[in-house]
């Protein structure tokens, strides 16, 4: 008996150091916290838009998006999610293209090529704030249900870039880091 729980005891504490060891890679999602902050200053009913998470389609990897929800502050405000293929501007940087096709359903790889050069090989999800009612919005995070290659749904959350909306009647003059204004 002793033997069996120090036989136990050894293979948990293996299981422990294996797991710690690895870098679990949580694509689609971004690795780490967010890299930039957007602030946008609106009058009530302005629909603001901002590309909040990038994605890089990886070859062999077909990944579907179940569904998507924004996480964050957004009582008296509506927020919409898209996804948004990146295109290559003059300089050959990617920008967020005009297209916009539901998140929910979609197929990364029918949306952008893999095989492609970024940016062509990168979409965007973009989300779309508009306030109602006047306030603070702020947009922290996307939360992703998604299945890869078929396998069981997976669920994630993560964003690359953090959204503030201030929303008034008229526009505010600024929306910026300050809760204050």
């Amino acid at each position: 008996m002793v033997r069996a729980m120090r036989a136990m005891a050894v293979i948990v504490a293996a299981v422990l150091v294996l797991t710690g060891c690895i870098d679990q890679d949580p694509y689609p999602l971004p690795k780490g916290p967010p890299g930039q902050s957007a602030f946008h200053a609106v009058a009530l009913g302005e629909p603001v838009a901002e590309a909040v998470v990038f994605i890089e389609a990886r070859r062999g990897q077909r990944v579907e998006i179940i569904s998507a929800e924004p996480i964050g502050l957004f009582e008296g405000a509506s927020v919409e999610l898209y996804a948004s293929p990146l295109v290559a501007d003059a300089d050959g940087g990617g920008v967020v293209g005009d297209e916009r096709v539901e998140l929910a359903g979609m197929v990364i790889g029918d949306v952008v090529d893999a095989s492609a050069e970024p940016p062509e090989n990168q979409l965007a999800i973009v989300a779309e704030v508009t306030a109602s009612e006047p306030g603070r919005y702020v947009l922290s995070a996307i939360h992703l249900t998604y299945r890869i290659n078929g396998a069981p749904q997976r669920d994630g959350e993560g964003i690359d870039v953090v959204v503030t909306v201030c929303a008034d009647d008229p526009a505010p003059a600024v929306c910026d880091d300050d809760p204050g204004g």
